[in-house]
């Protein structure tokens, strides 16, 4: 399906399964099919689960214009919306809580709860400890996953891999500005939506204190540090994950009546 932004960005989505509408949102590069593979099928047996390219990736235009984490949540609720919803769950990885962070401010009436997974809300802080050096054609991942995974289960990460997608250099580095500009540390306190906060213990592009950070800035907010975990924590640790987030939304729910 394809969405019309409101510049004129066509923004590809899909649709798939009943119930309670949830939003995924992808980050950084990734793709609907790099990022939520595994969730797609397992998440529509429950929920109306609804996927989107972020502009500049998948199929999605890749318009060469400056990006924004507050443009793309603009996106995201022109799909939404097409999709035929007015409001939702929505599950941000990465780059797409910072995504999600920015929705949530603008219309709160859209979200009904954040899942915020491996993210932060901006700002320069210290940066994690180097990746552990890892051998082999899966070394390119070493910054994505936790070493052990890798040593453990390499199978599953050349699933994952598989499934990534590619982009033009000019969409990496307009995305790679949209993040470089966010910061909504001083913002957060006006979210008052549930959040779940999910992160990986040993992220090595987002630290832990990251997480820890958003749960103390969140009025209403709650953290799972998941170990191990790495950045891809929501590949890693799937079904502790995918457990987590239905839980949190059929909680959500009743409490909606």
């Amino acid at each position: 399906m394809i969405a019309t932004a409101a510049d004129g960005t066509r923004l590809h989505y899909i649709v798939e399964g009943t119930g309670p509408p949830v939003v995924l949102i992808g980050g950084r590069t990734s793709t609907i099919e790099g990022a939520w593979w595994r969730y797609i099928p397992a998440l529509s047996a429950r929920f109306r689960v609804i996927a989107l390219d972020n502009r500049g990736t998948g199929g999605s235009g890749k318009p060469d214009t400056p990006y924004s984490t507050s443009l793309m949540a603009e996106d995201a609720l022109t799909v939404l919306r097409d999709a035929g919803e007015t409001s939702a769950h929505w599950f941000g990885l990465s780059m797409g809580g910072m995504i999600l962070q920015q929705l949530a401010l603008a219309h709160p009436d859209a979200v009904r709860s954040l899942i915020l997974g491996a993210t932060h809300c901006g700002g320069e802080r210290p940066a994690a400890a180097s990746a552990p050096a890892i051998e082999g054609p899966l070394r390119r991942y070493a910054n994505l996953y936790d070493a052990s995974f890798i040593a453990d289960h390499p199978e599953w990460v050349r699933d994952d891999a598989a499934h990534f997608g590619k982009m033009p250099l000019h969409a990496i580095v307009r995305q790679d500005q949209a993040v470089r500009h966010h910061n909504l540390c001083d913002r957060l306190a006006e979210i008052r939506q549930p959040v779940l906060i999910i992160h990986g213990r040993q992220d090595q592009m987002v630290p832990v204190a990251r997480a820890e950070e958003l749960q103390r800035l969140l009025p209403n907010a709650r953290l799972q540090v998941l170990d191990p975990g790495g950045h891809q924590v929501h590949s890693e640790q799937f079904t502790t994950v995918l457990r987590l987030l239905g839980d949190f939304v059929d909680e959500i729910e009743r409490q909606r009546g």
